[in-house]
This record gives structure tokens, C-alpha cells and sequence, in this order.
């Protein structure tokens, strides 16, 4: 399951008679609300059966968005904007490695407050043509920049997020990590943080017993999560394009240095982490929950071996001083 915007039009919905009412309520800064990912806000007080109907309720304006949008947009209310005050913001990241401050409350406003391009010069953005050897066809018909869904930590005014491209001086495939400031577009200092990791491991793809990140077919589909001061990043793959594993890091918010890789098929090979989008959920104890898609389920006469987890619903302990995350508990279906 994919959900995206195939336009380059992006829509806004009127939630209430006035906006003003509206975007006085809590800011939505990750995907689904909240780190339970119900994606319930029980902060809402203004919709009602009353006023959700025909006449009420519906479009109120249109902004141009290059690429398309896979990404959750998010709004910050209460952003100091230079030159232009505290404002309620909507931010849009695209597969054109763009991102968008636009004002919410205003249809006169049309303008972005900013618009940012995040693809390092001499580099060009990833495309479907680049995934060309997968043998399921690609998952995207177009660019394949910016992807999973932004986190924002209000307090410091900034936006995490991660972005793809084509290094043409090198000729290599790069990720990054970027810490954005929300009432600027500016990038934070460490911002941008190339995406690097090894695993100790004897699973697909490994040399000498090291498995590599690879920045081409490793997809960072779901969102991001920020969680004890670090920014938690999962991937997935393109059409099962092998060696391909899942991919759970976390960058400290501030330095962005990294302080734990976890590979969820160190033995064996898949396990990618897509969750149709959405981002890791997160208990009372800081336990992270994750789910698995195809791949290696144990090792071979072991099936409980949790060096291999995929198919399943996982739930880990981040460990930061072993740099890793720890199984505590697991779901897998019989007829995995």
C-alpha cells in the first residue's frame, strides 16, 4: 500500500467556519499525531456533526507543489517567521527533494514563506530509471527524493528528514539526514549528515562477514520518529531488489552523530521496514515497535533466533551503549 498526491496542486481543506478556531489546536509535527500512531487527536474541539457538512466544510484554496507528495504534511502553529511574525504553518516535503513553508490560515497569502532544494550540487535526484533492474517493475513513476514523513521537534524549531540523490562527480548513490530550521528553511549546523552504517553479519550481500547500507536499494519509506533526543530512521527496499535488509538507525538531534544501526536480517536477507508509511510507535517505557515484511524468520532449525526477525511485529529496546536496538518480544504468524 502506497498513499501519495499524484498532482502538482496541493489542497487545502476548510475544517471549521473560521481557520482561526482551527489552527489554535495542537500542531501536528509527526505522522499519525502522536507516538501511539492511532492518529486520534484528542485535542480536537471544534468538529462536530454540525459543522461538517456541505456548505462548511470543503476546499478553500490551492498551492503548487513540485513533485509528488508521499510524505505526511505537517503544520506548526505559532512559527516566528522573519520579517513576517508568528504565523500557523503548513510544511510539505516532496520526491523533488523539496520542502515548503506555506501560510494555512490565509487564501491571500500565496506565496511560500520558503521553499527549499535539498540536492547537493553536481548531484541529480534518484529516478524509477535508476531502479530499473527491479524485477517487480519500481515503486515510484517519477523522482524519488524526499519520501518519509518529516518529524519536527517544536522546542528546538526544527525538521528532520531524509533525502536521496545521484553524487554525478563520484558517481555514487547518497542518502542524508537533514535537521532544518521551521521559520527559516536554513539547515541546522551538522545538517546535512551523510547516511553510512556496517553490521557485523553473515547475510545477503555481507563481505567478509560486514553487510553495508546500500543508499540505492534501501527505500527510507516509513516516517521518522524522534524519541529520548534522537532522530530514529527506518528503510525498506525497492520491489524486494536484493541484497536488500531492514534498517532501523538513530542520529542524535543535536550533533547528529550516529549512535545506534540495527539490521533486522544480520543472518539472513529482507526483513525491509515499510509500514505502509508510518512510523515506529513507542510505549510508556520508550520500548519501540516496528513490523517486518518479507525476509529470513530465524536461522536454519532455529526459527526463535532473534538475529533473523522478519515477517513479524517486533518490539525493541534501544541500547545505545552496545550502538544497537535489542529484541525484547515478538509476533510471527505460524504460516510465516
Amino acid at each position: 500500500m502506497r498513499l501519495y498526491v499524484p498532482t502538482l496542486r496541493l489542497v487545502f481543506f476548510v475544517l471549521f467556519f473560521t481557520s482561526t478556531y482551527c489552527f489554535a489546536q495542537k500542531s501536528v509535527v509527526m505522522q499519525h499525531n502522536d507516538l501511539d500512531r492511532t492518529g486520534w487527536n484528542s485535542q480536537e474541539f471544534s468538529l462536530n456533526q454540525s459543522n461538517v457538512r456541505p456548505g462548511s466544510f470543503g476546499k478553500l484554496y490551492s498551492r503548487p507543489a513540485e513533485g509528488f507528495m508521499y510524505a505526511q504534511p505537517l503544520v506548526v502553529s505559532h512559527v516566528n517567521i522573519p520579517g513576517k511574525g508568528f504565523r500557523n504553518v503548513l510544511y510539505v516535503a516532496t520526491t523533488n527533494n523539496k520542502v515548503y513553508a506555506y501560510d494555512v490560515d490565509s487564501a491571500s497569502v500565496t506565496a511560500p514563506y520558503w521553499t527549499v532544494n535539498v540536492t547537493p550540487p553536481n548531484s541529480r535526484l534518484v529516478t524509477a530509471y535508476d531502479l530499473a533492474q527491479c524485477k517487480h517493475g519500481n515503486d515510484f513513476g517519477g523522482n524519488i527524493g524526499i519520501v518519509g514523513t518529516p518529524a519536527i521537534d517544536t522546542a528546538a524549531s526544527t525538521m528532520y528528514f531524509v533525502s536521496r540523490n545521484y553524487d554525478t562527480v563520484n558517481f555514487k548513490f547518497e542518502q542524508y539526514l537533514h535537521a532544518m530550521d521551521i521559520a527559516t528553511g536554513a539547515e541546522r549546523a551538522n545538517s546535512p549528515k551523510l547516511i553510512t552504517a556496517t553490521v557485523h553479519g553473515g547475510g545477503i550481500g555481507n563481505v567478509d562477514s560486514t553487510i553495508s547500507f546500500d543508499p540505492l536499494r534501501q527505500n527510507q519509506r516509513p516516517g521518522l520518529l524522534l524519541l529520548d533526543n534522537r532522530v530514529y530512521i527506518c528503510w525498506g527496499s525497492h520491489c524486494d531488489w536484493q541484497p536488500y535488509h531492514g534498517w532501523v538507525m538513530a542520529y542524535d538531534q543535536t550533533s547528529l552523530e550516529q549512535q545506534i544501526v540495527y539490521n533486522i536480517t544480520r543472518e539472513g536477507e529482507g526483513g525491509g521496514i515499510w509500514m505502509c508509511g508510518g512510523s515506529p510507535s513507542v510505549d510508556a517505557s520508550g520500548n519501540i515497535y516496528i513490523t517486518s515484511g518479507d525476509g529470513s524468520a530465524g536461522t536454519p532449525g532455529n526459527p526463535l533466533n532473534t538475529a533473523n526477525r522478519s515477517l513479524s511485529f517486533v518490539k525493541l529496546k534501544p541500547v545505545p551503549s552496545q550502538n544497537t536496538l535489542e529484541v525484547l518480544d515478538y509476533f510471527t504468524p505460524r504460516n510465516y
